[in-house]
């Protein structure tokens, strides 16, 4: 569902919580921070809850460095943990969520707050997330690849779920539903986002609610990624034969994408060539971190 965020006023301005989870993320925090504080929303009308999940370097002195940043503590491991503590301190009628490496645009909330108004009846607000390259360093395969696969929010919600790196909702809505799932280290989003169209609450795409997204440009970094979202997959997977199961989802996606590539015409043949070679590694990748979970291995927080 679209929602026209186009209205120029509300009669009343509600109170936002902005809620952002961390760990170990001090120069990208200081960039999200800032961001925050060149919003045109009324300063007045929105609060900053950064929460430390366990950082082990400076970066809750950094958050504490911005007057309007109220840094709150969740030792343990899991950013829907931290996401839920922040839900539990916070003040506002809405509560939005962003993440530590993203930097949202100056409208961000304003957009948010006028498709608040046109569509009362949404569970989320689901804003646009904007791919961008943070420095000349890095792989073109794997920003390829980010870009053809990665954070389509529109496609996302198509497809009845949203991200949390540009999500808004009632904080109320989201306490009678008990929150996000902090059993798990990945997909603790979907799984609200099914909650909440459950309740009758549809999912509602904002493009003009956007945050911008540094490109994962290595293959370590999309490694990590792969592995913590397989270890979401497998702590939520309730199966009998959960191994076989989560290894042909594996299998089967990886091959989607492959025959999705090979039909892109957004990219040229070299580059489909490279975004292949990416899958690929990602899916042995996956299929080995199944592996390691299978043989009592802990999912990874990153």
């Amino acid at each position: 569902m679209r929602c026209d965020f186009r209205a120029e006023s509300m009669s009343e301005l509600p109170l936002i919580s902005v809620v952002i989870p961390v760990w170990n993320n001090l120069d990208l925090i200081a960039k999200c921070l800032t961001a925050l504080a060149e919003q045109t929303y009324p300063r007045d009308r929105f609060e900053v809850l950064v929460v430390d999940n366990g950082s082990t370097d400076a970066t809750a002195n950094v958050a504490r460095s911005y007057p309007f940043v109220a840094v709150l503590s969740e030792q343990v491991a899991g950013s829907y943990r931290a996401r839920n503590r922040g839900l539990r301190s916070a003040r506002g009628e809405y509560v939005a969520f962003t993440d530590a490496d993203c930097i949202p645009d100056p409208d961000w909330l304003t957009a948010a707050v006028r498709a608040a108004g046109l569509c009362p009846q949404a569970g989320v607000l689901a804003g646009q997330v904007d791919l961008f390259r943070a420095d000349s360093s890095g792989s073109l395969a794997c920003e390829k690849y980010e870009y053809a696969f990665e954070f389509d929010q529109a496609k996302n919600v198509s497809h009845g779920v949203c991200v949390t790196a540009n999500w808004m909702s009632r904080r109320q809505l989201l306490l009678d539903l008990g929150g996000f799932d902090e059993s798990v280290k990945s997909g603790g989003d979907w799984n609200l986002c099914g909650r909440i169209r459950a309740a009758g609450h549809p999912i509602v795409y904002v493009q003009g609610m956007r945050v911008g997204h540094p490109v994962r440009a290595s293959l370590a970094l999309l490694m990590a990624k792969r592995r913590r979202t397989i270890g979401g997959r497998w702590q939520s997977t309730q199966r009998r034969w959960r191994f076989l199961w989560c290894s042909a989802v594996v299998i089967w996606r990886s091959a989607r994408r492959i025959r999705g590539t090979v039909s892109d015409k957004r990219f040229s043949a070299a580059d489909r060539l490279r975004i292949i070679g990416v899958v690929m590694a990602l899916s042995v990748a996956g299929l080995a971190e199944l592996v390691r979970l299978a043989c009592g291995g802990e999912a990874r927080r990153a």
